[in-house]
């Protein structure tokens, strides 16, 4: 996960539309957001996080809502707020939407809507986009919700893991990063669920036949305007894609700009190109893949083949002497050589015995075939699980190059938007922001698409209850066999689950130990760094003895952020850290070992800081990592904070 651009609408001190950029070239990786206090760094920490998982993680919702949007409208009239994200995910883009809409009361304040609308869209190699059927669980497998505080977090509450009573947090940032309690909590649930077999599923439908007409009109009238609406932002999509394409022939058209327009123009079908070919490449591994049931018995088969390839070289199979052949010696009683033999003689008895040891024909001719057929599928496994190898290996090599075409495109847009000539730079601002606004319209239109396709349905089924009322069903249970699978999976799960956890503190424990000596000051003095079986996170001085009790506040912030950084660099979750006020209790031997490693440490790396916090030596060491810089300025007169470029 890489983040691309966050646009903020109405959203606390964030009035109207505003949008922020976020570096994610390979080496400058790091956006730095300046602000003094109160001028809206949490609250723009806290637009990510609500963004992607909503309400729930927000105390007051209502408070969310621009307090100078609401003074500009009148009672009972309605304001959006909304918060769009858009970000790289294994080579795909994606964007998402939550926004909420609020009502003006008489006494000032804004009634919320009870629900946010959450839309996400996954956008393809060819320009073309589709909504993502089930938003919530994309995003949560993507980067969990329960772990989000762990690359998305507050500098503020940092050295919480390092404090003395912190075991039990220590033990739950690990669980959950590593999946522990998602096992933990499916072995309790398998547990119980036998229970769940037991019971008698009711369905009656008896209620859901009422205005059932009136329904069939409301959906009608709904899906009327929805398809208006995508028509209208159809169009809209239409004449800013012509506006892009006037912006760039204009920029090709600058003496001083023209051959970094073409790079970029280049650079864009090479991007397209190389999205259309991971496209290809993913759907040949997943047809791949679902066509490879026959290596699934590739053990078998070879142990098949083994046994065959004994009995062949004993001679066993095929015989050496055709069975037809003897039996027609016998029957003559005439030896090949043309001289007879008499019935029970020696001759008689020796072609006897080779009838014994001989198969017959058919089966000898059967056992050849299946011999052949069995190498056959030998060959097609092996080579099935080489093209499956080869073509995963390709897409790891696309992705790669997206990566580095992304990279040298935003490259690209930085220097034409920074140029000194005003009317490039200009032209560019504009051209990203239409870029942006299309993304947007995306979004709307992916939501409208959802809206429609379940419209559809749901006038479908309407039609057909219209015409008859629905059915009662009861549905048979194979309740025997499901209690058996239940509890053997619980079984495995308990096997497995304390191995697994023990693997994962061991490897967090030497992970944490390795960054704690990159960033503390003290590196002679603290031998050793580690996380015991009860998920205490201590630090051992250069004595043997346990120092964590007399760590300062900034050691424990250095500890508990060298344990963070610890646990994303192992789970390898793809999620970029976004640290607020980072650095603010921190001494500035520690802010210069931190700000020197820590854009090593990370992919992606935003920082919201106060003017104190980056001084000479902490803005040296970042400088070189520096993409995207902006500050936060708070107007007095308005009372809402400006996004600018620093």
């Amino acid at each position: 996960m890489k983040f691309e651009r966050i646009t903020l609408e109405n959203f606390r001190q964030y009035f109207g539309r505003q949008r922020l950029e976020f570096a994610r070239d390979k080496q400058r990786k790091v956006t730095v957001i300046h602000g003094v206090n109160g001028t809206g760094k949490t609250s723009l920490f806290l637009a990510l996080n609500w963004c992607l998982y909503g309400s729930e993680y927000v105390n007051n919702v209502g408070e969310l809502i621009s307090k100078e949007a609401i003074s500009r409208i009148n009672i009972s009239d309605f304001v959006d707020m909304s918060v769009e994200l858009s970000f790289l995910h294994e080579g795909e883009r994606y964007i998402v939407k939550r926004m909420r809409r609020g009502m003006k009361m008489i006494d000032g304040g804004v009634q919320p809507d009870p629900l946010d609308d959450f839309t996400m869209i996954r956008m393809h190699g060819d320009g073309q986009s589709e909504p993502v059927k089930n938003p919530i669980g994309t995003i949560n497998a993507i980067l969990p919700a329960n772990v989000r505080t762990y690359f998305l977090f507050d500098g503020e509450k940092i050295d919480d893991f390092a404090k003395p009573e912190s075991a039990k947090q220590v033990k739950e940032a690990v669980y959950l990063v590593f999946k522990l309690e998602t096992l933990e909590r499916a072995h309790r649930h398998l547990e119980i669920s036998a229970a769940d077999f037991r019971k008698e599923l009711k369905n009656t439908s008896s209620g859901e036949l009422r205005n059932l007409i009136e329904r069939d009109e409301k959906a009608r009238a709904a899906l009327e305007k929805n398809e208006k609406r995508r028509e209208e932002l159809t169009n809209v999509i239409e004449q800013i894609g012509r506006k892009i394409a006037d912006i760039e022939q204009r920029l090709r058209d600058i003496q001083n700009v023209r051959v970094l327009q073409q790079q970029r123009d280049f650079t864009e079908r090479n991007l397209k190109q190389q999205r259309t070919d991971l496209d290809n490449v993913t759907n040949e591994v997943r047809e791949l893949a679902i066509s490879a049931y026959f290596t699934v018995p590739k053990a078998v088969i070879g142990r098949s083949i083994a046994i065959l390839d004994a009995k062949r070289e004993k001679g066993e199979i095929p015989s050496n002497i055709r069975r037809q052949f003897i039996e027609d010696l016998i029957v003559r009683m005439e030896c090949i050589c043309g001289r007879s033999f008499e019935d029970g003689g020696v001759q008689h008895r020796r072609l006897l015995g080779l009838i014994e040891t001989t198969l017959p024909d058919s089966l000898g001719d059967d056992v050849l075939e299946i011999s052949a057929t069995l190498r056959m599928f030998e060959e097609r496994a092996t080579r099935h699980r080489a093209n499956i190898s080869q073509l995963m290996q390709r897409r790891t090599e696309l992705m790669g190059l997206i990566a580095d075409l992304d990279a040298e495109l935003d490259d690209l847009g930085r220097q034409l938007k920074g140029s000194p000539l005003e009317e490039v730079s200009s032209l560019e601002k504009h051209r990203q922001g239409f870029i942006a606004d299309i993304g947007s319209f995306y979004v709307e239109i992916g939501r409208l698409n959802k809206s429609i396709d379940e419209l559809t349905k749901d006038i479908a089924q309407l039609d057909k209850d219209i015409i008859k009322a629905k059915k009662n069903e009861q549905k048979e249970k194979l309740l025997s066999t499901k209690l058996y699978l239940t509890q053997e999976a619980a079984d495995a799960i308990k096997r497995e689950y304390q191995a697994y956890a023990d693997d994962m503190r061991a490897r967090i424990e030497a992970k944490t130990k390795e960054i704690f000596k990159r960033l503390i000051w003290k590196e002679s003095y603290f031998q050793d760094v580690r996380v015991d079986q009860d998920f205490n996170l201590g630090v051992i001085d250069q004595y043997g003895r346990p120092a964590r009790p007399e760590l300062s506040a900034g050691e424990r912030q250095v500890l508990s952020l060298s344990f963070i950084t610890a646990m994303s660099r192992i789970s390898e979750e793809e999620a970029p850290l976004v640290m607020d006020t980072p650095f603010g209790r921190l001494s500035s031997q520690h802010r210069a070992n931190i700000t020197e490693q820590l854009p090593l440490l990370s992919d992606q790396l935003v920082l919201l800081v106060t003017d104190e916090e980056l001084r000479d030596q902490e803005r040296a060491n970042l400088t070189p990592y520096i993409g995207n810089e902006y500050r936060l300025v708070f107007d007095t007169r308005t009372n809402y904070t400006k996004i600018t470029e620093a």
